[in-house]
């Protein structure tokens, strides 16, 4: 019989655990007197998932109401074990199986062990090469209790500087653990630990990174004469895992083509990724609102619910990319190849547009200037929308710091449109604050949802990740990559899936994802609630009201469920990164920080670079004219629709 180990109540392993502490229940002898220590923090596990009421009463309804017996009983014998073993718990340690070595130190963390432990015994487990500091620094009770011994442990161990980085980098990550470090660990020590990690023969890419871009508004203040050597050291280290290895090229090609009928059209051949606008199209539509939406349909900014697509999106990142190369921490950007190919496309687009723009004597400040100044009043009565963009002859130093500016300016004018209704010229001279684009509200409420359950995060992984091992069926030698698929192009039943498989299968059925047919075969339950987690789990957001009325209406019952939730902000949350990353460090430590740096002097003399990020700062405005534009727009269709 398999051991029972607890992980969380909403985990894949939850219904067979509990099968398990049926069929021990049922099972149980009662006249044992010798069991070891992976029995008793079985026993440990029984008692944890026990503290779950519902849990608790589908095990005493299933076992005729021994459960409460047997829970008295174990509750003694892991009693009896530790006074039997108390003054040489820590000998336990190499017996224990590797599932139970975090509930080991959670037994030591008592009173009744921890007390007993001599300082000797515990520096011989510090020496145990199948024993990581993670295992005690997740328990405060033990590191103030070996302080002294475990900073000096630390301070020998290079590798030690991963963990140091994780505290911080990692603080606020809901899946892991809060790390303690000892308080005899100084600054000077982590600095010195940090340093020896990065001369050290093994180190990882990702740790090296997060030293280069380490933020400055933790408590661990890492100097930049050690980050110039991390980065040296990610450098070295980068060429030579590239020195040997086969690169593909690839190459992005933006044409103008007069002849061609299609406003674009998109190719790809042998790596060369091909964007082909019509100049015919163009010159044939050259009204400024027209101008505009080429962001959204001929150049692709936007997807059709009006999302904007060049954001970092977690589900175009490969697993291997994630964790070999990205940082998995909110303090940095995901810098991933799909969003840098992303990226320099857009750059491609934005350069080539405004040269082809100007060649018919049209600049793209007149544009944004007509959006704010006209269309704005025209379309929406929205009246004293101030905006100035730089003129022709300015430098691009001078535009890059103009524009930084009219940026914030142009957001606070929206705020306070959509506090008062108005926008009151005085208040904006007055106002000083910076903006915080996610405290930048919406127009509407309902704006966005968000997965918001651990059924959310449990179902879209089982039907939609490739990672899930759903979707493979070797005996009948049926291969998908996501479980989804496998459904929609095949038709199979419960008994085609491996015994592994079948459990979470089980459970998809019962929470009404999927279904048997009269004939046995599985289906979706409801292809409109499937379409929405399937849009969740790609994208992370759904704008509301730019879905068909089916789909809200599932919207609806899934908000009732709690299964997603609302929010009602003017961008999505990952576009509020999108636009941190390229404007401020308030979030990110790798961030480009370009209003910063204008708007606080900290720019170099490169006029090349000056023009690359004017570029950068006039497709944020585009980003932020659409996103106002459609919120607008919104607006109205959600009078209509209610």
């Amino acid at each position: 019989m398999d051991r029972v180990k607890i992980y969380s109540k909403y985990d894949l392993t939850t219904n067979m655990n509990i099968n398990n502490i049926i069929n021990f229940t049922n099972n149980f002898n009662y006249e044992i007197e010798e069991y070891n220590i992976n029995d008793v923090l079985e026993y440990f596990n029984i008692i944890k998932f026990s503290k779950d009421n519902e849990i608790k009463e589908r095990i005493i309804n299933e076992t005729n109401k021994k459960f409460d017996e047997v829970l008295k009983i174990i509750q003694r014998r892991i009693g009896k074990f530790n006074g039997k073993n108390k003054e040489s718990f820590l000998s336990l340690y190499n017996e224990v199986d590797f599932i139970y070595r975090e509930d080991f130190f959670e037994l030591i963390k008592r009173d009744d062990i921890l007390n007993n432990i001599k300082d000797l015994d515990f520096e011989e487990l510090l020496n145990n090469p199948n024993f990581h500091y993670n295992l005690i620094l997740k328990h405060e009770k033990i590191v103030k209790k070996f302080d002294e011994i475990i900073t000096k442990y630390m301070i020998e161990d290079s590798e030690c500087a991963e963990i140091i980085i994780g505290k911080y980098i990692y603080e606020k990550n809901q899946n892991r653990d809060e790390i303690y470090l000892p308080k005899s660990l100084t600054q000077n020590n982590k600095e010195e630990i940090i340093v020896k990690y990065i001369e050290s023969e093994n180190v990882n890419l990702r740790y090296l990174g997060m030293v280069i871009n380490f933020p400055n508004k933790f408590e661990l203040k890492v100097s930049d004469k050690i980050k110039l050597k991390a980065k040296r050291r990610y450098i070295q280290e980068s060429n030579k895992i590239f020195k040997n290895s086969t690169s593909i090229e690839t190459e992005f090609e933006i044409i103008y083509d007069k002849n061609q009928e299609d406003p674009v059209i998109y190719s790809s051949d042998n790596n060369i990724f091909k964007c082909s606008v019509s100049t015919k199209w163009i010159e044939e539509n050259l009204d400024y609102n027209t101008l505009l939406n080429n962001f959204i349909y001929i150049f692709s900014f936007f997807d059709m619910q009006m999302r904007l697509s060049l954001v970092s999106n977690l589900s175009e990142i490969g697993s291997s990319e994630r964790h070999v190369f990205l940082e998995n921490s909110e303090h940095f950007y995901k810098i991933s190849l799909a969003f840098r190919h992303k990226d320099i496309i857009s750059k491609c687009q934005m350069y080539s547009y405004i040269e082809i723009l100007e060649k018919h004597n049209i600049r793209i400040e007149e544009i944004i200037e007509w959006f704010f100044k006209y269309y704005l009043k025209d379309e929406f009565g929205i009246e004293n929308f101030i905006v100035d963009m730089p003129t022709v002859n300015t430098s691009y130093l001078e535009k890059c710091k103009l524009i930084a500016i009219e940026i914030d300016k142009i957001i606070k004018q929206y705020q306070y449109y959509i506090q008062d209704g108005e926008i009151d010229e005085e208040l904006l001279q007055i106002s000083s604050n910076s903006i915080i684009f996610r405290n930048c509200m919406s127009i509407v409420n309902n704006k966005y949802v968000y997965p918001n359950s651990k059924v959310f995060d449990i179902a879209s992984y089982l039907l939609f990740s490739d990672q899930s091992m759903m979707g493979y069926l070797p005996h009948i030698g049926i291969e998908y990559n996501e479980f989804y698929k496998l459904i929609i192009k095949e038709k199979v039943k419960l008994l085609d899936f491996e015994n592994y498989q079948i459990g979470h299968i089980e459970w998809l059925i019962e929470n009404k994802f999927i279904m048997e047919d009269k004939n046995g075969y599985l289906q979706f339950v409801n292809e409109n609630k499937i379409y929405i987690f399937l849009d969740l789990y790609k994208n992370g957001v759904m704008s509301y009201w730019n879905c068909r009325k089916e789909l809200r209406d599932e919207i609806n019952i899934l908000i009732n469920e709690n299964i997603v939730k609302f929010d009602n902000k003017l961008f999505t949350n990952d576009e509020q990164d999108y636009l941190n990353y390229h404007l401020n460090n308030s979030d990110f430590g790798n961030s480009l920080a370009l209003r910063n740096r204008y708007v606080h002097g900290s720019q170099s003399n490169d006029d090349k670079l000056h023009k690359e990020n004017y570029f950068i700062f006039l497709k944020i405005v585009i980003i932020i004219i659409v996103k106002i534009n459609d919120n607008l727009c919104i607006k109205q269709i959600a009078k209509e629709k209610k």
